[in-house]
Parts: structure tokens; sequence; C-alpha cells
């Protein structure tokens, strides 16, 4: 904070506003920082009939004293660093700097050799008191001279226009491949435009585009949503996750195949205990799933994850888990509808139904196992534990049948499920065997279950506090 208060007054004398909207086009961040003399970083670029000369300034006294920087535009489709082309100035302490243009993947920045030597003329850095200038002119021709693997890089802008991204900050200082930004709210986040900026000379009316003309850009942000709330929210989306499919959609399917035939004389809330936990368990689940899945999209702005030219394993991994995710929850929420017409249990489908509410149901929560980060000695100790807790409550659940035939269910006929309060008894006529050993086997998962989603939560919450400024 004392370093901007030292800087801001340099700020008029350094940056010069007076061709902005007469021969230049313009942007300063933050809003309306030109008349209140308190610009960080700007924008200016001054379309020609062969290029676009581009001018990025920005102060960077907030950054790594002893790291290179860096300092960027980008033109792009949709207000997201996807699929953009970057004009980027990167500069050392000792003075050597380069500038260069680069690609925008949607997980990756990659550099485009070829295009910054075929595209780029007029490159200049100058550093003052704490400001660092980049310039450079970016051809309208060339395109079609690069290579395949460079030329879809590199967006054409004389025929549509684009909004403008600014970024900043420091690189490796050997090789001066760029760091990421800060991800957190505040001066060094990203900005970008509200509206589109046309850098169009030629055939405009025949495109339908809107001919370039010096503008002063006044209406941008740094995100829909800021990252003090989208953080939080990623870990109430994880948390949530964990307890709806860790915690209730497992204890929850055990308690229906296994839990049946104990308590039979019992009821609880009017209906046969089994049913009344599967039921809420699997309720209150569902309704975590889905507060948690639209709460993770409203935090995306409903924009689907993708990693499309260069993808690494973590990236798969992530683009999986919402297409999984996503897949298993809606899968959580046919199974209620599948419920609701469950036969009588004399029924001769009742087999079937029984076969497929429960192969909807495993499916859905083996959709959920992928989590990106999460260590796989959690992941794989957890599912062993589940798989073992059903061979175990299996083995309990069958010892002495070859002597006891399964005597006739009772229940009430019909759709059983459409019965509001649900069956008032489910279960074997004969006294059910092995409920204590049962009974310690589901205790020992459920506090397991809750065990896992206990620490994974207080990792995420650990990552949270990390990403805070």
């Amino acid at each position: 904070l004392k370093i901007s208060l030292i800087f801001l007054p340099l700020v008029n004398s350094q940056f010069n506003f007076e061709q902005c909207n007469v021969t230049k086009g313009c942007w300063f961040h933050p809003p309306n920082c030109m008349s209140s003399s308190s610009c960080l970083s700007g924008v200016e670029w001054e379309v020609r009939p062969a290029g676009v000369l581009f001018t990025l300034h920005s102060f960077v006294t907030d950054l790594s004293a002893t790291s290179p920087h860096w300092i960027a535009v980008g033109l792009s489709l949709n207000q997201r660093m996807d699929d953009d082309t970057v004009l980027e100035c990167v500069r050392r302490a000792d003075g050597d700097s380069r500038v260069r243009l680069s690609f925008n993947d949607e997980t990756h920045n990659a550099v485009l050799p070829q295009a910054s030597a075929s595209l780029l003329t007029e490159q200049a850095v100058t550093f003052q008191d704490g400001l660092l200038t980049c310039s450079a002119s970016l051809s309208f021709t060339g395109r079609d001279q690069l290579a395949a693997s460079e030329q879809f890089k590199i967006h054409d802008m004389n025929t549509r226009p684009y909004f403008l991204l600014f970024a900043r900050g420091t690189a490796d200082p050997f090789s001066l491949e760029k760091n990421i930004h800060n991800t957190n709210d505040g001066p060094t986040f990203p900005w970008m435009t509200e509206n589109m900026v046309s850098f169009c000379v030629d055939n405009c009316s025949l495109m339908g585009i809107s001919p370039s003309e010096p503008i002063l850009v006044t209406q941008m942000f740094q995100t829909r949503v800021e990252r003090y709330w989208k953080y939080r929210i990623a870990v109430m989306h994880g948390v949530a996750m964990l307890i709806g499919w860790w915690v209730l959609g497992s204890n929850g399917i055990l308690m229906a195949r296994y839990f049946k035939p104990l308590f039979p004389r019992r009821k609880l809330l009017g209906t046969a205990v089994w049913f009344q936990f599967h039921r809420d368990m699997m309720i209150v689940g569902l309704l975590l799933e889905l507060a948690a899945i639209l709460a993770i999209f409203g935090q995306a702005g409903w924009v689907w994850f993708e990693c499309s030219y260069e993808c690494s394993s973590d990236d798969f991994a992530k683009k999986m888990h919402a297409i999984t995710g996503v897949f298993g929850v809606a899968l959580a929420v046919i199974q209620p509808f599948i419920a609701f017409v469950r036969p009588s249990p004399d029924s001769n489908v009742r087999p079937y139904f029984n076969w497929i509410h429960w192969f909807v149901g495993m499916t859905a929560w083996c959709l959920n196992r992928v989590y990106g980060h999460v260590p796989n000695y959690i992941m794989g100790g957890y599912i062993i534990v589940f798989f073992l807790t059903n061979v175990l409550l299996e083995i309990l659940s069958t010892v002495n049948t070859n002597s006891q035939r399964r005597a006739h269910k009772i229940g009430p006929s019909g759709m059983a499920m459409a019965t509001i309060n649900g069956p008032s008894t489910e279960s074997n006529s004969s006294q059910p065997k092995r409920t204590t050993a049962r009974l310690i086997v589901f205790g020992i998962h459920l506090i397991v279950s809750l065990g896992v989603a206990i620490t994974i939560t207080i990792m995420l919450v650990r990552i949270l506090f990390s990403h805070s400024p």
C-alpha cells in the first residue's frame, strides 16, 4: 500500500492521455482513474492501414522485485482466457526484454516464435520509476504464411471485434516463461473490457463490422464473482459433495441393501426403520448435490470446463470431474422417480426393479470418484473400505440362509413409494441373524466415511486460506 501511494503522483507525468479518443484508442485501469490521477496500468492502440500499434503500460512495483515482470494484452472472443491471441512484454531487472506473441489455451499459455518474428515490428520496451512500457505493431497480413500450428492461434483483427484482456505478473528469471498472474482480488488481478473493440479498416460494412475508431474504454471488470466468493463456493461445493455422496449416499446404499430384515416389528415415524433412514439420507444427499452443482456452475459463469489444444493429466481430471459429476447427479435425480414406481414386494417385476434401482444408484456413486487433486490414497482407501464393508455385510446377511428359505415379504401392494410414508414393514418373517455384527460393521463404515469427509474438508479449507491475500 505504501508503494502505491508513493508512485500514484507520478501517474499524470508518465501517462499521456492527450491523444486518447482523438488518434488512439485507450483503456486505463482501474475505472475512472484518468480523472482521479490513479491509473496503475493501461493499453493504447493506433489502427493503421498495415496493422495496429499497441502500447502497454503498468506499474510493477507491487510485484516481486527479484523476478522478471511481464505485462500482456489479449484479444478474446468470450471475456475469458480461452483461445486468445496475446501480445506480451517480459523484462528482466538487468534490462533484457522480450516482446512476443503467445496464445491462451483453456488451461495454458504458449509462446508463438514464428508469429512473433513474422508479425511484430517496432518493438520497444522502457522502464522508468517503476513503470514498465512496451509497444509493438501487430501486422494485419502474414497470417497465411505461418505454419498451421500457429496460424489458427493468431486472430484476424480485420474480420471481427474482440474483447480486450489485460494481465501482469512475474516470470522465470532464466527461461522468461510467465508465471500465472495473481489469483486474488485486487489491483494485480486481470482486467477485461465490458464491450468489444473493433480494429477493422477494410470492407468492414461488408462483414457487418463497425470500422475502427479512436475510443476511450471506460466499462471494464475484473471478475463477475469476486475471487473471495469463488474460492469459498468451491470449498462449499466440495464439502457438500463429500457429505452427499461419501457419507449420506454410501451409508444410504448400505442401509437399503443389508438392513431390511433388522427391527422387523419396529417403526420410525410410521414406516420401516431401514426405509426411513434410506429415504432421508438419499433425499438430503440429493439436495446437497444439486445445491453444490448449481453453486459451482454459477461460480464459473455457467461455462463448461474444457481443456482444448493442450491437455495435461490434471486438466483432463478436471474435465472428467465435471462430466462424471454432472452425469452422476443426473442419475441421482432419476432415482426418486424410479423408486416412485416401486412394485409391491410380491410383484413378478420386483426383481427387475431391484436390479435397476441398485445399478443406477451404484453407477451414480461410482461416477463421483474423480476428485482431481484429492490424494489417491484417501480415495483408494475409502473405496476399499466401502468394498470390504459390502463383502462383510453380504456374508453376515447370508449366514444360515441355506437352511432358511426367504419368507414372503410383508408390505403394501401397488406402488409402495407412492404411499406417502412408504412401507410400514418389509422384512423376512423369520428372526434376523447377526444383528449386532451388522450394526458394528455399519458403524465402522459410518465413522470412516465421516473421517474421510472431515479430512478432505480440512484440506480444502487450508487450500482456501492459502489463496487468501
